[in-house]
């Protein structure tokens, strides 16, 4: 009966955000003038513990910090994403880039950036290969974790992010329906724990091993440490330093 009606209300809820999709759709798009050769950054509005619930705004902006390139924030990607249906994406000088790791190769051409310098191909290899862990792992155990487990332990995403109980419902079942085609979602929920504390060690002895790491990674890590905020006596509290030498 609980499934009936989780359909019902799914069924409901989504012929309303359809309904609201065309309305949009249907009204002219007044074309905003932005300041020349600035990143226009497209993304959700702040989040009420982080700048951003997503990881990878968070990506975007810290990495847009570090390079100390001119940007703005426009909080308008729920009903303006990108070109690939996601909610973090730029455009500089009326040319639009879409996804987080095109953006950084895009400014890095445009605004001659390049970060990592002066490192090895080694140092390089292995920090992307630790950025694709956080970026296509990591990322939907946290998902899960936020989404779908957290209720469990007694957390209100609906109080939380102030969204309508619908929308929470219909977030969680995208949740499970993304990270269950992704492959992460078909663990239980003690393997996924499992999976992510693995994923987390791995970055905390990465960063035990180099003294720097190359920026990208760097931009994920001021993510990766809100998860760990209550976690002052874990053995990855390296992270959390860490993550605040990169947000000084």
């Amino acid at each position: 009966m609980g499934a009936i009606t989780n359909f019902v209300i799914c069924i409901t809820a989504s012929m309303g955000v359809v309904l609201i999709t065309v309305i949009r759709r249907g009204r002219k798009r007044v074309k905003k003038v932005y300041p020349s050769n600035t990143i226009v950054h497209h993304q959700v509005g702040r989040g009420p513990y982080a700048p951003s619930i997503t990881p990878f705004t968070l990506k975007l902006e810290t990495y847009f910090r570090m390079a100390k390139l001119p940007y703005l924030n426009v909080h308008d990607s729920g009903s303006n994403k990108g070109s690939k249906g996601k909610l973090t994406w730029i455009e500089v000088n009326g040319e639009k880039i879409a996804d987080s790791e095109f953006c950084i190769q895009y400014v890095n051409r445009k605004f001659n950036v390049s970060l990592d310098e002066g490192f090895s191909e080694e140092d390089r290899a292995a920090a992307l290969a630790i950025q694709r862990m956080v970026d296509e792992h990591l990322y939907w155990t946290l998902a899960l974790q936020r989404y779908v487990y957290s209720s469990k332990d007694g957390i209100n995403i609906s109080k939380m992010f102030n969204f309508p109980w619908v929308i929470t419902l219909m977030l969680r079942n995208l949740i499970n329906k993304q990270t269950y085609a992704q492959g992460v979602g078909r663990h239980t929920e003690e393997e996924v724990h499992h999976v992510m504390h693995e994923d987390l060690t791995a970055l905390s002895k990465f960063l035990g091993c180099v003294k720097l790491t190359v920026p990208c990674l760097e931009c994920w890590l001021s993510y990766t440490g809100t998860v760990l905020e209550d976690m002052e006596k874990h053995p990855l509290k390296n992270i959390l330093i860490y993550v605040a030498s990169v947000n000084a």
